[in-house]
């Protein structure tokens, strides 16, 4: 199974090469006459030139992710999309790709339940865990909730327009879901080191399901937390260390395989919610592409949906 999986890694990665050239070299063509036209000097055509570059790398990046999807129902850390790329240099330019499943991270708008009137407090909990583990107030999650609820009630330790309105510079509370990470920023308690802390393990876009075969350590130890983890124990440090062990060699084809790394995984898995919250492939993932030339550089910032061997832009920001 995973040589075949690492073949047909290669031949995306073939594949994706070949595109991203035949990209580039369209895009050459474009910023030559771009070049000839701009008025604004040098850095201005380097400008243009480090932004088609950029666009060529998320072109590549679609092309992978619609491959990798041909090949297998799981996304891992060990796929051609997935893995640490160097640069690409092509002539005066060079491209850097990244790309990264939105699904490895909690979904902060799946924190209140779909009538927006209360939180879904399974998914409260796991959230007010992981803060537990990056040594965050608990407050917050209170204030999160407060942001999201369709409410003027704040929640004890929470906030709401009243608390708002009394700053410096006033706003209200949103009482509607996040539509960026940066808009957490705006949450009471959320300080510029506590957001830095936060901002790798959430989301505000994704199936609302975690990726086992890729979250990072502090949210699999976060997965555990609910009202029913008391009688089968919370994944420990030690715990989501084997968990990621395992993956490194064995592939999570299903959420139920993560019994397979322990007895009591299978006994949590079995007995516990922890099994409405994990999955074992992504739909949303970042894409970040920087084009440079002659040291500007330019960065697209997007995130798609990928449904079947489709992938649709949600986002997309030109840095």
């Amino acid at each position: 199974m995973k040589v075949r999986l690492r073949s047909d890694a290669g031949v995306a990665l073939l594949v994706t090469l070949l595109v991203l050239v035949l990209i580039v070299t369209f895009a050459v063509e474009i910023f030559r006459v771009g070049a000839r036209a701009a008025q604004t000097g040098a850095y201005g055509r380097d400008s243009i030139r480090a932004a088609l570059l950029a666009e060529g790398g998320v072109g590549a990046a679609k092309v992978a992710l619609k491959e990798d999807a041909k090949n297998n129902s799981f996304d891992t850390l060990d796929e051609i999309w997935s893995r640490p790329a160097p640069a690409i240099e092509l002539g005066e330019g060079m491209i850097l790709v990244t790309v990264e499943d939105e699904e490895r991270k909690i979904n902060l708008n799946r924190l209140i339940l779909p009538n927006g009137n209360a939180p879904d407090e399974q998914r409260l909990a796991v959230f007010r865990r992981l803060l537990e583990i990056l040594d965050i107030d608990a407050s917050v999650a209170d204030a999160v909730i407060d942001w999201l609820d369709n409410d003027d009630i704040p929640r004890s330790g929470g906030a709401e327009s009243s608390y708002y309105l009394s700053l410096p510079s006033p706003y209200r509370a949103k009482n509607d879901l996040f539509d960026t990470i940066e808009e957490l920023r705006l949450v009471r308690g959320m300080t510029k080191e506590n957001f830095e802390k936060l901002k790798p393990f959430v989301t505000v876009r994704s199936s609302g399901t975690v990726n086992i075969n890729t979250a990072p350590k502090e949210v699999l130890m976060a997965l555990s937390a609910g009202q029913d983890a008391a009688d089968a124990g919370e994944i420990s440090g030690p715990t989501a260390d084997q968990i990621i062990e395992y993956r490194k060699d064995n592939v999570f084809e299903k959420a139920v395989d993560i019994g397979n790394v322990s007895p009591f995984l299978r006994d949590l898995y079995n007995r516990t919610r922890i099994r409405d919250l994990i999955d074992v492939k992504g739909t949303v993932f970042h894409v970040r592409s920087t084009g440079v030339v002659s040291g500007t550089s330019r960065t697209i910032d997007a995130m798609g949906l990928r449904t079947g061997n489709a992938i649709q832009w949600r986002c997309w920001r030109l840095e």
